[in-house]
């Protein structure tokens, strides 16, 4: 089986890092040319990676095609390519409906929709897709922890949370800041957050949310003193809010 990518951007780059260090990977890989920095470099790290002469050989020589070109310019790059009916596509690309990317990968039988972090190269974190398929699926699950949504207006939630990325950085840079504007050192304070932040991660793995919060919330403790201020200053609203406003964008039609 032949996987190819249509867009050599980060996302392309995370995808092939993972699945070329996963184990057992018997499948050739082809990407566009379009970064040819991003492209000569996996091929490069990678013995089972090639370099397409443009994306429509992409298209031609796999059975799997990976559609990651950014919104503004997809409509025109994936309506100008042929696909085979055989063939599965699975659509990275935002803000384009699963009906309008069909509508451009006709006669590929399997257009499924999905949304890949970064982390992929690590073989970590969340894959939203829409509809589920078994054998994506189990393509996912190479790189990450498929999650398959009921229809497209969930699969846009899931996205949307993708937006609290550099929220979330950012938050983490406010706490490692506070420690050190009263004193700590800046290698002490980001030794200290970064192992923070992982063991909450790994307790929100195995607990519910709320049994988390439940269980650190120790009545007249600093937990509880804690989230009753920011609850009391509305200070969880702005997550809501923003993530509101992607989902939003991901609703909102595009002008044809």
């Amino acid at each position: 089986m032949t996987l190819g990518f249509v867009g050599t951007g980060h996302i392309t780059v995370a995808m092939v890092e993972g699945l070329c260090s996963a184990p057992l990977l018997d499948e050739r890989i082809v990407v566009s040319p379009r970064n040819a920095t991003n492209a000569a470099m996996l091929a490069k790290r990678f013995a089972n990676v090639a370099v397409a002469a443009d994306n429509q050989s992409v298209v031609d020589a796999s059975d799997i095609v990976f559609l990651a070109v950014r919104p503004p310019v997809a409509s025109k790059i994936v309506g100008g390519l042929r696909f085979r009916p055989e063939q599965t596509v699975i659509s990275l690309v935002a803000l384009h409906p699963r009906e309008e990317m069909r509508a451009l990968t006709q006669p590929a039988a399997v257009l499924v929709r999905a949304v890949p972090l970064p982390s992929a190269a690590r073989r970590l974190g969340p894959i939203a897709y829409f509809p589920r398929n078994d054998d994506v699926e189990a393509l996912l699950a190479r790189i990450g922890t498929p999650v398959a949504a009921p229809d497209e207006a969930a699969f846009h939630r899931l996205w949307s949370l993708t937006g609290l990325i550099s929220p979330f950085a950012a938050l983490i840079e406010e706490w490692q800041g506070w420690a050190e504007a009263g004193g700590v050192g800046h290698e002490a304070a980001e030794q200290y957050v970064r192992a923070f932040i992982h063991c909450l991660a790994v307790m929100a793995q195995n607990l519910p949310p709320a049994e988390l919060a439940r269980r650190a919330a120790t009545p007249g403790g600093i937990n509880e003193q804690a989230l009753r201020i920011l609850r009391e200053a509305g200070g969880l609203a702005p997550f809501r809010q923003a993530l509101d406003s992607v989902f939003a964008r991901m609703n909102t039609p595009k002008p044809r």
